[in-house]
């Protein structure tokens, strides 16, 4: 178990540091080149860790693997924690290697009129419910597994593409929260939404995947 949290801990600190950090450093309204830095840091992650833990890196993730009765309660309490200090300590990072005054962003999500918190809410369910559930189906398939990384970084990369303009594409509450932390205002404002919308997506497709076992 203890392998298992600090793979999730360096796991999410990873995809956290390279997708985020891309953000901080100069990325912030390169769409395309956001998407590609998470989907190369959960690729990353998945290659160096994914046979430990199974390679999580998102609350979301884990409780989708709880619901589907892949995961007890205790490792899904650990992988979360575990996963909220990994991206906590990356965004840490931003902070003691530039003053704060120097960044234009720390990558914390959030949303301005016209775009509503019912839009973010819908647009982060169903993308986070769509990552959650290919990972869910493609990951029992064992002809697939040595594909995961691949699998998930550009299914990562296709929806934050689609979903960026509208939510922010988080799909993920420590990407959310880790930034928010920091930021404070607005984003810590906005942070919820960040949080229940990819919960529920989450849960939703383990709830689905459990009762239709693709």
């Amino acid at each position: 178990m203890i392998k298992k949290l600090v793979a999730e801990f360096y796991g999410t600190f990873i995809l956290v540091f390279v997708g985020v950090g891309s953000i901080v450093y100069g990325l912030a309204s390169n769409l395309l080149g956001v998407a590609v830095a998470f989907g190369m840091g959960v690729a990353i992650a998945i290659f160096s860790l994914g046979h430990i833990s199974g390679a999580h890196f998102n609350p979301a993730v884990s409780l989708g693997m709880y619901v589907s009765k892949r995961l007890t309660l205790k490792e899904l309490l650990g992988y979360i924690a575990a996963q909220t200090l990994g991206g906590i300590l990356a965004v840490l990072i931003f902070m003691l290697t530039k003053p704060i005054d120097a960044f234009v962003t720390l990558g914390e999500n959030g949303f301005t009129a016209p775009t509503t918190v019912g839009m973010v809410l819908l647009f982060e369910l169903v993308l986070t419910f769509i990552l959650v559930f290919t990972i869910l189906t493609t990951s029992k398939k064992p002809a697939l597994q040595p594909f995961m990384a691949i699998i998930v970084g550009v299914s990562l990369i296709g929806l934050i593409l689609v979903g960026g303009p509208v939510s922010g594409a988080s799909l993920n509450p420590v990407r959310s929260l880790a930034p928010a932390l920091f930021a404070g205002s607005t984003a810590l404002s906005q942070v919820w939404v960040y949080l229940l919308a990819p919960l529920l997506g989450g849960a939703l497709a383990g709830l689905i995947h459990r009762f239709v076992e693709v």
